[in-house]
């Protein structure tokens, strides 16, 4: 079962979990709501009365807009140009067709957005034509594209090659050519990069704090681990040092093999045949299950400070904070002290989701191992705890050995 709104950090792997862990009470509010996976799970357990869901963005009203059916007939294809058109005033775009559901850069990649538009036309419209112009003959569906992969890649690369690369060479001597050529220029690049730095009277380690990448200012300059810096980068390097040169040859070069090299990855994937904007849609819809449950009436949205919410009595507070020492929340954008100090002035039990709290103010009474998607390993795990306020259980208003708990999973 998938709870809540796609959505980076979302707690669906665990919603169960965390429900399985609130007492009973008439009233409840999620005041981080982010993608509502706990409220929806709770909801569906009919485990409260009423539910307030609240956070800073625009993920509550884009909660209520899909259980209201709002949803129920999207079919369209978003391109990227589309997508950054439209993000900032389309939730639905702004999410469900981001990378990682994280509302900044397109889904796709360049290199495969052409397969995903014919794959979305003929599994969604019906419409097999631009399938057909990669020279591949399919009805579409996941067995099909599954079965015939191997294939299929090879003809959407070739067709990538020569309309979009406008090339007709191979595509493996043309990018083995063009590692090559890169690599036969790295010294004289290297020396280049030298010769402005020596010019300008700048030392390397004042060039990594101009960029703000200590570590990588060395990768510019010395022979272990070179690299040409980004263009982006190479911009910056010109207002600081001494680099007349323009290398659009160079950066030409380089882009085509990133291309290449993405059509590389490309071959070995598994999944052609996943649409993963199509998966959101569906979960997106799914939520309209709810409106049978009546279960409207009986939710509240807010979107602002979480301190601006007006908690009733009888109520449960549960507070995802953003993740302390994170990279995705660095900024300092949330203040810790001031949120632990509110919570204390609490009248109404309140559980919060963390890593870890300080020690003598909260008590962890449960965690849960969990793969980290913020922290950009794959295979990187923490403990996910459910945190109280030790003055809370001192007072009485809550009483963690009457939660019900659920076994790990």
């Amino acid at each position: 079962m998938n709870y809540g709104l796609p959505y980076m950090g979302s707690k669906n792997k665990i919603a169960e979990w965390v429900v399985g862990h609130f007492p009973e009470k008439k009233h409840f509010y999620d005041l981080f709501a982010g993608g509502c996976a706990v409220t929806h799970c709770a909801m569906l357990k009919s485990k409260f009365n009423t539910y307030t869901i609240n956070d800073i963005s625009r993920m509550t009203e884009f909660f209520t807009d899909a259980i209201s059916g709002k949803y129920a007939d999207e079919r369209r294809w978003i391109s990227r140009e589309d997508f950054f058109r439209l993000k900032d005033n389309d939730e639905y775009v702004r999410i469900c067709w981001s990378f990682g559901n994280k509302g900044a850069n397109y889904l796709y990649s360049k290199e495969i957005e052409p397969w995903k538009k014919a794959l979305h036309h003929a599994r969604v419209y019906g419409d097999f034509s631009l399938m057909e112009e990669f020279g591949i003959r399919t009805d579409g569906t996941r067995i099909d594209i599954k079965k015939n992969a191997a294939e299929y890649k090879k003809k959407y690369i070739r067709w990538y090659l020569k309309n979009v690369l406008k090339s007709t060479a191979d595509y493996e001597k043309l990018r083995s050519n063009l590692e090559i050529k890169i690599k036969d220029n790295s010294e004289k690049l290297r020396a280049y990069l030298l010769e402005g730095l020596r010019k300008a009277g700048k030392t390397q380690a004042e060039v990594g704090r101009f960029l703000g990448t200590n570590r990588m200012a060395g990768h510019y300059f010395g022979r272990s681990q070179w690299e040409f810096p980004t263009r982006e980068v190479y911009i910056k390097l010109q207002s600081l040092l001494y680099l007349p040169e323009n290398y659009d040859e160079i950066y030409g070069l380089q882009s085509l093999l990133e291309s290449l090299q993405s059509l590389q990855r490309l071959q070995r994937l598994q999944s052609l045949e996943r649409l993963e904007s199509l998966q959101s849609l569906e979960r997106l819809q799914s939520l309209e299950r709810l409106q049978s449950l009546q279960s409207l009436e009986r939710l509240q949205k807010f979107r602002g400070d979480y301190r601006n919410v007006k908690i009733q009595p009888d109520s449960l507070i549960y507070c995802d904070i953003p993740y302390k020492n994170t990279a995705e929340y660095s900024d300092g954008g949330f203040d810790y002290e001031s949120f632990y100090d509110w919570a204390e002035k609490q009248s109404e039990p309140v559980i919060i989701s963390e890593y870890a709290m300080p020690a003598e103010r909260f008590e962890r009474i449960d965690f849960i191992e969990k793969r980290s998607l913020l922290s950009g390993g794959s295979n990187l795990f923490h403990e996910e705890g459910l945190f109280v306020l030790k003055t809370q259980i001192e007072k009485g208003i809550f009483r963690p050995e009457k939660i019900r708990q659920l076994e790990l999973w």
